[in-house]
């Protein structure tokens, strides 16, 4: 049995800048999980992590959050992602601000994305140890592409989507495909968040774009409120029993998942750093318990 540490980090877009706070602070202290998972947003900052890239993710969202090229209506309308990941992984990664390639390909570590099947509606935890970079990045964009707002990525002969759909929140333990030791969440919502029923007229729209072909896409959309909240009150239960330990923001987090004020993005990653710090030497005590 593998006993080695899990970090999860859970989705929300733009307010990973949260998780992007935290792993900072852990990057500060030279420490890193050998197993990190990441669904939606949480797998893009797994690759700034296991990159080494500290400051990366706050450096770049903060001056492209207002950017057209980085996301906005105009692309989802000629792109079909209101998130322009061509820009994410190409221009921007190679050039205005490099992406460590080389660091995160030969890292120790392994980050496993998290994306959804269209076909089953099931998650699927793809690990950066089991194909080749740009293979990757393919899976690391189709973690993130929240339907309505992002076309389903084509991967071989399966279209996938948002990991948060076939697994909202983070899994819990027993929803690992693989042994592990301690779990530890970043979550990029307060304790009070609980989400409300999704509206009837976003069931419809689903149902418009998504019924036909692929059904479980709508299934699984629709019941995520549900399932989230049911989950936030199993970790808190976990978190209690001391079985888990939990990083999340202090207060009710006001940063959109499209946020696009760069101020508001710096402040939230603050918080990140300063929760990170203050709860550091706690987190490496709970984690060296026997």
């Amino acid at each position: 049995m593998d006993e080695s540490p899990i970090l999860v980090m859970e989705g929300g877009a733009m307010r990973g800048l949260f998780t992007a706070g935290v792993l900072d602070a852990f990057m500060d202290h030279h420490f890193y999980f050998p197993k990190v998972v990441g669904i939606s947003a949480g797998t893009l900052q797994g690759l700034g992590y296991l990159s080494r890239q500290c400051g990366r993710s706050v450096r770049v969202n903060s001056k492209y959050a207002s950017d057209p090229q980085y996301m906005g209506v105009r692309h989802m309308i000629h792109g079909g992602s209101f998130f322009n990941f061509d820009f994410m992984f190409g221009e921007l990664a190679h050039e205005a601000d490099p992406f460590d390639e080389e660091t995160f390909t030969h890292a120790e570590e392994e980050l496993y994305a998290v994306i959804t099947d269209c076909a089953d509606g099931k998650p699927h935890f793809v690990s950066s140890h089991s194909m080749k970079w740009e293979d990757y990045i393919k899976v690391c964009e189709a973690s993130c592409s929240i339907p309505l707002v992002s076309k389903p990525v084509s991967i071989g002969e399966k279209s996938y989507v948002d990991g948060g759909v076939g697994l909202p929140l983070v899994p819990l333990p027993e929803e690992f495909p693989f042994p592990h030791g301690k779990i530890v969440y970043i979550l990029t919502r307060d304790v009070t968040y609980r989400k409300k029923p999704v509206p009837f007229w976003f069931h419809g729209l689903l149902n418009r774009v998504y019924g036909k072909k692929f059904p479980t896409v709508v299934d699984g959309m629709c019941s995520i409120p549900e399932r989230y909240n049911t989950k936030v009150d199993r970790v808190i239960e976990l978190e209690k029993e001391g079985k888990v330990f939990v990083i999340r923001p202090e207060q009710p987090v006001t940063v959109t998942r499209t946020e696009r004020d760069a101020g508001k993005l710096r402040a939230l990653h603050g918080e990140g750093y300063r929760i990170g710090m203050d709860r550091f030497d706690e987190m490496m005590r709970w984690l060296h318990e026997k």
